[in-house]
């Protein structure tokens, strides 16, 4: 089996949705994107399944719906943390564009 190698990538995209780590078959269990959204625009209600999902806000500021109704308010800078089998959604919540990096990880 050949080993993938380390490697750094700039985030400079300015796509609504980018992936990081694209689809390579040789990481396994992780997952990676860097969203850009406009103010009021939302990625859509979704399910990581079995996985867990981090998401870090890196520009603008977010409100973050989760489970029945929750909400987590997540300015600039936040760091959200998202169990497996956790409904949520990713809406900017401010007057500018929203960029933000989430990461899941397989635990199974």
């Amino acid at each position: 089996m050949k080993k993938i190698k380390a490697f750094a990538a700039q985030l400079k995209s300015t796509q609504r949705f980018t992936r990081l780590l694209g689809n390579s078959s040789k990481i396994k269990g992780l997952r990676s994107g860097l969203v850009t959204l406009k103010p009021r625009e939302s990625i859509g209600e979704h399910k990581t399944e079995k996985k867990e999902e981090v998401i870090v806000i890196l520009k603008g500021s977010a409100l973050i719906h989760y489970g029945k109704g929750r909400k987590i308010k997540a300015p600039q800078h936040t760091f959200v943390y998202i169990p497996p089998e956790t409904v949520h959604n990713v809406t900017n919540s401010g007057s500018s564009k929203l960029r933000y990096l989430y990461v899941t990880a397989s635990f199974a």
